[in-house]
């Protein structure tokens, strides 16, 4: 999926994130990937990211225009947000995917 998404896809990017995320014709469900780097952190916060990440994803993914892969690429500086923050700006970056202006 992730080498997929990297070649076909597109990016967008928001600290501390890199979204990259593919919608072709022959994606029929959506699915979320992570890279999450152990610099980013101790295990339970890696966790967490996860934990956020895919919550929204489970909450904005039937808003979509159309099925899509979606690949989260956190950076190494995440640890330095706050989990509002951190959900606001994945959430940005998944309105995109919605049609919806973030």
């Amino acid at each position: 999926m992730y080498r997929r998404v990297k070649t076909e896809g597109a990016v967008l990017r928001k600290f501390p994130f890199s979204m990259r995320y593919l919608q072709a014709e022959d994606i029929r469900e959506n699915r979320i990937g992570f890279v999450i780097r152990k610099r980013t952190g101790n295990a339970p916060l890696r966790n967490a990211m996860r934990r956020v990440l895919r919550e929204l994803f489970r909450e904005t993914s039937a808003s979509f225009l159309r099925p899509a892969w979606v690949v989260f690429d956190v950076t190494d500086k995440a640890s330095e947000t706050t989990r509002a923050e951190f959900r606001a700006r994945a959430a940005g970056l998944l309105a995109g995917l919605s049609g919806k202006a973030a």
